[in-house]
C-alpha cells in the first residue's frame, strides 16, 4: 500500500496539485468568511481562460489568482493602517505611487515583482487556444449568474456613513467589492444621539492687543523625543526637556499618513469623524470644509501659507489647503530648493526658503511648514542610530531657526509637533502607545500669556486641541467653536480618542454648521 501510495504521489502533477490547493483554500475561505464575491472577481478572468485548451483545474486555480492577491494586499494594508483595501485606494494610487517607488526601496521592489508576476499570469493564462468545453460552457453560466446575484446584492448596502465601521474591520473581498457602494465621508452625527446639538455664542477668533505675532505651526516629520526609546541623547532645543511649554501630542496615524495629523490640527477635527478613519480626507472633504485654523486667522488679517517638502499634488495637498483658506502654498520646485521627489531635503533649506518669503511683510504671517529629513525608511538593522543622527540635524536646523526669528523685529508663536511616530517604534512600543508623539509651544519676542497646560493632558494633548491651546498661549481669546471642543474634551484627560460618543457627537455637532 505504501508503494501504491508513493507512486501515486511521484505521478501527480505538481502544477494539477497546487490548483487543487489553491481552489479548496478559496472555497473554504468563501464559505467560512460568507464572501461570495470570491466568484465576481474570478469571473472575468475565468472568461478570458475560456477556449484555452486548459485542464480544468488549472484554468479554475488561474482564474482565482487576482483575488487571492487582492486578498492578500487587503490584509497587508489592514495590518499597517488599520482599513481593508477598499474601491476608493484609488485616490493614493493614481497620484503618489511614482514618488513612493522613487523613495522607498520596498515598494519599488513591489512594484517590479508585481510587474513581472501580472506579465507571467496573463502568458500562462492566454496560453493554448481551442473550443469551449461543456464545463468552461456551464461553469461560466453558473459565474455570471452568481456575479449578477452579487451586484443586486450591493444595492441592499445600508448607505448610512455611521455603519460601516464593522465592515471596515474586516479585510475581504466582500469589503473590497461592497466599499464601492460607500457613501462619501460626513460627520457621524445620528438622529437618535442622545447630545444635542450644542449652542454657541457666535463668537470670532479675537487678535491679541498690540502687534499681533507671527504664527509657524511646524510638523515635524515622523520625530518625537529620544527619551521616548532607549537611547541617551538629549535635544538641545527641539522637544528639549526644558525651555517651552511641551509635552506628549495625541495623534490619529501611525508610521505613515502624514495628511490625517495636518488635518487634526489644522480642522481641530478628528479625521476618523468622517468615517472610513479618514484615511483619504484632503480627497473627499476638499471644498467641504469652511472653518480651519486658516480661515480663523485669515478673517483677522493675517497671511496665510503653507510650506511642503513633496510636490503639491501629492495627497492632492495644494487643492485640499487652498479650500480651507490657505492662500499661498510653497513646494520644493516652486522654493527653488528641489525638484521635490526626493525625501532628502535638509529642513534647514526649508526654513531659509519659508524666512525669505515672509521677509518684509507687511501682514502678519500665519505659516504652516513640513520637514521631511526625518522620513522613513530608517536603517533596517540600526534604525535607533539613523534615527538619533538625523533627529540631531533637524535638532540644530531648529535652533537656528529661532535665533533667526529672534533677530526679526517681531514677534512670533511657534508651535513644533510630530506627525506620528516612525515605523521601527513598534519594536519598542505597544498599541495606543504608538499614536504619542510630542509638541512645544515657544514665544518669540514676547512673552507667552494663557493658562498652563491642562492636568489632564499631561498624558497626552489631543492633536485638535494643539491650535486653540498655542493660541491662547500666544495671546488670543478663542472662538466659540474652540471653546466649546475644549470643555467637551476636558473630561476625558483632552483626549478625544478616549471621549464618549456624546462628547464627540457634540463636537461634531457643533462643527457641522462648517461643512457641507
Amino acid at each position: 500500500m505504501l508503494k501504491t501510495a508513493l507512486g501515486a504521489a511521484r505521478g501527480l502533477n505538481p502544477g494539477l496539485a497546487l490548483a487543487f490547493i489553491v481552489i479548496a483554500a478559496a472555497a473554504l475561505y468563501a464559505v467560512a468568511y460568507l464572501d461570495p464575491y470570491v466568484g465576481l472577481v474570478m469571473a472575468p478572468f475565468f472568461a478570458l481562460g475560456c477556449a484555452r485548451g486548459k485542464h480544468p483545474a488549472i484554468l479554475l486555480a488561474l482564474s482565482l489568482v487576482p483575488a487571492v492577491i487582492l486578498l492578500a494586499v487587503s490584509w497587508i494594508k489592514f495590518s499597517l493602517t488599520g482599513i481593508p483595501l477598499v474601491t476608493y485606494d484609488h485616490h493614493f494610487l493614481r497620484q503618489n505611487v511614482v514618488m513612493l517607488v522613487f523613495n522607498d526601496w520596498r515598494i519599488a521592489a513591489a512594484v517590479v515583482v508585481t510587474t513581472g508576476a501580472t506579465l507571467l499570469y496573463i502568458k500562462h493564462l492566454f496560453a493554448g487556444r481551442g473550443a469551449f468545453s461543456r464545463f468552461e460552457k456551464w461553469s461560466l453560466a453558473a459565474l455570471t449568474a452568481a456575479s449578477v446575484a452579487g451586484l443586486v446584492g450591493l444595492q441592499r448596502w445600508d448607505q448610512s456613513i455611521n455603519n460601516w465601521e464593522d465592515v471596515l474591520a474586516t479585510p475581504s473581498l466582500r469589503t473590497f467589492v461592497a466599499s464601492a457602494r460607500m457613501p462619501r465621508p460626513e460627520l457621524r452625527i445620528v438622529a437618535e444621539a442622545k447630545a444635542a446639538s450644542p449652542v454657541m455664542a457666535p463668537a470670532g477668533l479675537t487678535a491679541p492687543g498690540g502687534t499681533a505675532p507671527d504664527i509657524f505651526f511646524v510638523l515635524q516629520e515622523s520625530t518625537f523625543p529620544p527619551s521616548m526609546a532607549p537611547t541617551e541623547f538629549e535635544p538641545h532645543t527641539l522637544f528639549a526637556r526644558s525651555g517651552a511649554d511641551s509635552g506628549p501630542l495625541r495623534v490619529p496615524t501611525f508610521a505613515g499618513a502624514t495628511w490625517k495629523t495636518e488635518f487634526a490640527v489644522t480642522t481641530q477635527m478628528r479625521p476618523q469623524e468622517f468615517g472610513a478613519d479618514g484615511l483619504y480626507v484632503f480627497y473627499q472633504l476638499e471644498g467641504r470644509i469652511k472653518q480651519s485654523l486658516f480661515t480663523r486667522l485669515k478673517a483677522l488679517g493675517y497671511r496665510t501659507m503653507v510650506f511642503y517638502p513633496v510636490p503639491g499634488s501629492f495627497v492632492n495637498a495644494r487643492n485640499f489647503y487652498s479650500s480651507i483658506g490657505v492662500d499661498e502654498f510653497y513646494d520644493p520646485e516652486s522654493l527653488g530648493i528641489g525638484r521635490g521627489w526626493g525625501w532628502e531635503i535638509p529642513d534647514a533649506k526649508l526654513y531659509d526658503a519659508m524666512l525669505k518669503k515672509i521677509a518684509d511683510s507687511p501682514m502678519p504671517v500665519a505659516a504652516m511648514m513640513l520637514t521631511i529629513n526625518q522620513h522613513g525608511p530608517h536603517d533596517n538593522h540600526d534604525p535607533l542610530t539613523d534615527y538619533v543622527a538625523r533627529f540631531a540635524q533637524s535638532d540644530d536646523a531648529y535652533r537656528s531657526f529661532l535665533v533667526a526669528l529672534g533677530e526679526r523685529p517681531r514677534p512670533a508663536g511657534v508651535v513644533t509637533f510630530g506627525d506620528h511616530m516612525p515605523e521601527f517604534m513598534a519594536r519598542f512600543e505597544r498599541d495606543q502607545a504608538l499614536y504619542v508623539t510630542a509638541y512645544e509651544v515657544r514665544c518669540v519676542n514676547f512673552t507667552c500669556a494663557g493658562a498652563a497646560i491642562p492636568e489632564q493632558a499631561t498624558k497626552a494633548l489631543d492633536a485638535v486641541l494643539l491650535a486653540p491651546f498655542a493660541l491662547e498661549k500666544f495671546g488670543f481669546k478663542l472662538d466659540s467653536f474652540s471653546k466649546l471642543e475644549r470643555s467637551l474634551y476636558r473630561d476625558c484627560g483632552d483626549d478625544a480618542s478616549r471621549c464618549s460618543d456624546a462628547a464627540r457627537l457634540g463636537v461634531n455637532a457643533a462643527f457641522a454648521r462648517f461643512f457641507e
